[in-house]
């Protein structure tokens, strides 16, 4: 094996490291967003996690770009990082977006799927439900997004899909914990999500646009209003506070 060789392959062995190591950071710290072990507005400071973690800075900086590129942290030069804390403005703005790209990613994905289409999407909504009998609150929003998700590729449309990923992973990590603290029930997640795959199998344009329009946007709509489920959001800061 030649030098030039053996230091372009200990180069690229190194990158794939580091990359590697990113990605372990990311899912650590989204999955601690998702359980609210990170809450909302709470500071994530890249000493204190580096050191946690054993990895470098540049490596925890990498990691919350990535995480802010998603929408579940927010950085400001010489303020640092801290989550995600929506209002309820943003949440408003979000879901109605949400509701009408997933309704177009819906309309086309059921003119492309077929059986063994439908069969892997069930078999999202077999782990989503596994998920839920054993109260686990991350893994059951994973399971939802993967769901939806897979509706999406089906569409085909990628740049559909990107969107969608982007405005769509805060709100499922605001419905990841409202869940753990019983806001919603989780039995009743599955039995939300019949109504979209018999939709889907339909192929009915006005059909799959009301239910998936209304999946996007019932959870949300006690704590849009001025009702309890908003106030106890406030409280806990779940939400920002109405100005």
């Amino acid at each position: 094996m030649s030098r030039i060789f053996l230091c372009y392959a200990l180069a690229v062995d190194k990158r794939a490291a580091s990359v590697s190591r990113v990605s372990d950071i990311v899912t650590q710290l989204r999955e601690a967003i998702f359980e609210n072990r990170l809450p909302p507005g709470a500071p994530i400071r890249e000493l204190t996690v580096a050191r946690e973690m054993g990895v470098s800075q540049a490596t925890v900086r990498e990691a919350l770009q990535r995480l802010e590129h998603a929408g579940l942290v927010t950085r400001k030069a010489n303020l640092g990082t801290t989550v995600t804390r929506l209002s309820p403005k943003d949440v408003r703005e979000r879901v109605d977006l949400r509701a009408s790209l997933e309704a177009m990613a819906a309309e086309q994905a059921s003119l492309r799927m077929r059986e063994p289409d439908f069969a892997k999407l069930e078999l999202r909504l077999d782990e989503l439900a596994q998920a839920i009998r054993t109260d686990r609150y991350y893994e059951a929003a994973q399971a939802d997004l993967e769901f939806h998700r897979y509706v999406w590729q089906c569409s085909g449309n990628d740049m559909l899909c990107r969107l969608l990923d982007l405005v769509t992973v805060p709100l499922f990590a605001f419905v990841s914990i409202m869940r753990s603290q019983g806001l919603q029930k989780l039995t009743a997640v599955v039995a939300e999500h019949g109504p979209l795959v018999d939709a889907l199998r339909s192929k009915d344009a006005a059909r799959i646009r009301a239910a998936f329009e209304k999946g996007a946007t019932s959870f949300y709509d006690p704590f849009l209003g001025d009702g309890g489920e908003r106030a106890a959001a406030e409280a806990f800061g779940f939400l920002e506070v109405s100005s």
